[in-house]
């Protein structure tokens, strides 16, 4: 079972909620929120708006579905809620991407350490949602040290998605060409 539902002309960020303010990582610690971040447009009530979920992988603390602003949202869109639940109905395909997830995580400051690296971090996850690697990729080096890393892929339809990592995040999502390091350079 695939979890591309989840990245369907969306996009998923894996991270923290104090990414980015230079504290070290207790990937292990429930009180950090290490979370999945799913952003989609769907229109509600009438709108077209941003959803975000927030969906919690080192806690108990509940899923959290917020609109713009950051504002609480109570009702999930119907084929949204039904595209998570399909995603992760499967209990095996779930606690293997969890558990992906967290080994990732746990040694998350090394993933920038070499090109190898970070493309066997990047075979680890794109084998969840059942995406081919292309010859497309980006390395973005500041002072001859990895900052940025973007590997492009393809469904079984010709579909191109993106997988991004930096120093904070991991960026998941279908290539709509907008998004920074979507588009590569062979």
């Amino acid at each position: 079972m695939s979890l591309k539902k989840l990245i369907d002309k969306q996009t998923i960020i894996i991270d923290d909620h104090k990414r980015g303010n230079g504290e070290v990582k207790n990937w292990d610690n429930p009180s950090i929120d290490i979370h999945i971040d799913k952003k989609t447009n769907y229109r509600l009530n009438g709108k077209q708006q941003e959803v975000r979920i927030r969906l919690p992988i080192n806690s108990d603390r509940p899923l959290r579905i917020e609109g713009k602003g950051r504002k609480q949202l109570n009702d999930v869109p119907g084929q949204l809620r039904r595209e998570i639940q399909q995603a992760f109905e499967n209990k095996d395909t779930r606690e293997s991407f969890v558990t992906d997830v967290v080994e990732t995580l746990k040694n998350y400051d090394t993933i920038l350490n070499s090109e190898q690296r970070v493309e066997q971090v990047l075979k680890n996850l794109s084998r969840h949602f059942n995406l081919q690697w292309t010859d497309e990729k980006i390395a973005t080096y500041r002072n001859e040290v990895l900052e940025l890393y973007t590997r492009n892929y393809t469904d079984q339809t010709g579909r191109q998605f993106f997988i991004t990592v930096d120093n904070k995040k991991i960026k998941i999502g279908e290539n709509n060409g907008y998004a920074r390091h979507q588009k590569s350079l062979k």
